[in-house]
């Protein structure tokens, strides 16, 4: 996520998506982070699948980091600035990022919607992200991203322990080449799932 890195936390930060796409394929497991990634029908741009499970840790935990935007810039890399627009829940809100990227890159922002939802026993998580890009005027400076969703599956594997899954696919927007943007689909969430790892795993 320090960008030629930062292309793609463009991506920044976990799709569901409708169209046609090839099987997944693991590009790199490192530290117990597992990446893998696959084409997406009709778009130059690949979707990543993140996979890593914490231990001595709760699903709450991981969930609030997770959640906690204003704190973005520290705990994610590849995270300029984020503020939440409008809080719906706990852990539900529509929130801002800018996504910082090297010269002569202008530098990106994006709005989604986080929508969570959790299990009755408490052990199992979804967070949806939506795009929301027009929910907000953009700003000078930016290019706002308008197509990428994705989701957070958080699960809890036995008592302590939590498989996190992170998947997402965007559109960058703006004069990126699609092999540049790709070139770090694997980086930029493998670095983002060992930062949620560490932060989880501290005591409270």
């Amino acid at each position: 996520m320090l960008f030629i890195r930062s292309l793609l936390s463009v991506f920044l930060l976990l799709t569901i998506n409708t169209g046609v796409t090839t099987d997944w394929k693991l590009r790199r497991e490192e530290s117990g982070v597992k990446i893998y990634t696959r084409n997406v029908a009709g778009s130059p741009f690949e979707e990543f699948r993140g996979v890593v499970t914490i231990s001595n840790t709760s699903l709450t935990k991981v969930l609030d980091v997770i959640t906690d935007v204003k704190n973005y810039p520290v705990n994610f890399p590849n995270c300029s600035g984020a503020e939440v627009l409008e809080q719906k829940g706990k852990y539900n809100d529509i929130h801002y990022i800018t996504i910082p990227t090297p010269w002569p890159v202008t530098d990106r922002d994006a709005i989604y919607e986080a929508t969570t939802t959790i299990s009755e026993n408490g052990t199992h998580a979804w967070i949806k992200l939506t795009p929301r890009g027009d929910y907000k005027q953009e700003h000078k400076g930016f290019i706002r991203v308008y197509n990428g969703s994705g989701f957070w599956d958080l699960d809890e594997v036995t008592p302590g322990t939590i498989q996190v899954v992170y998947q997402f696919h965007a559109d960058p927007a703006g004069e990126i080449p699609a092999w540049l943007a790709n070139s770090v689909i694997v980086s930029n969430p493998l670095r983002t799932l060992e930062s949620l790892r560490n932060i989880a795993m501290k005591p409270s």
